[in-house]
């Protein structure tokens, strides 16, 4: 699949490798995904492509407030949100509008946050969100944020990113 270009005024993309894996639960089995990744845009508006290791997009997630599609080589698939798009094609909600703000070590805004390490302090921010532990303790040293849900259905459902190339700024 050949995914379209992004628009040159586009906010910079964040890029690296990600890695989910989703527990198994009385009603699904185990789950693993892994991928190169880029993600640009924000909570409101912006893009996911997943590639292979040989750098084909598997897939193309796409959100704004005209609506959510998802494109996995067989043409765009439309979505009535973010957390439709995630459970049908990851078998799991993810919060993936979050994950502009989470990726930088920031909160998603709107949502309420709890800090188990403010931001600034030393080792970098930890906070829950969503019932989501964020952790952005590494994210400055070695380019690396966590995010990690250990509630039922799912016994634990975490993703690790390690960004390659990423962009601090508020």
């Amino acid at each position: 699949m050949t995914a379209p270009p992004r628009a040159p005024d586009a906010a910079p993309a964040l890029q690296g490798r990600m890695a989910l894996r989703v527990a198994e639960s009385p009603s699904a089995p185990a789950q693993s995904v892994s991928a190169s990744f880029e993600l640009s845009g924000h909570e409101q508006q912006g893009e996911l492509r997943l590639f292979s290791p040989l750098g084909t997009v598997l897939a193309l997630a796409q959100w704004s407030p005209q609506g959510v599609t998802l494109d996995s080589g067989q043409g765009p698939q439309a979505y009535a949100n973010l957390d439709e798009l995630s459970r049908s094609a990851l078998g799991e909600s993810v919060p993936l509008a979050a994950l502009p703000s989470w990726l930088k070590g920031q909160p998603w805004p709107g949502v309420d946050v709890q800090w188990e390490v403010a931001a600034g302090a030393s080792g970098g921010p930890r906070f829950w969100q969503a019932d989501w532990r964020v952790d952005a303790s590494r994210l400055e040293s070695e380019g690396w944020v966590e995010a990690r849900r250990e509630l039922p259905p799912r016994c634990c459902c975490a993703f690790d990113w390690i960004v390659d190339e990423h962009d601090l700024s508020v």
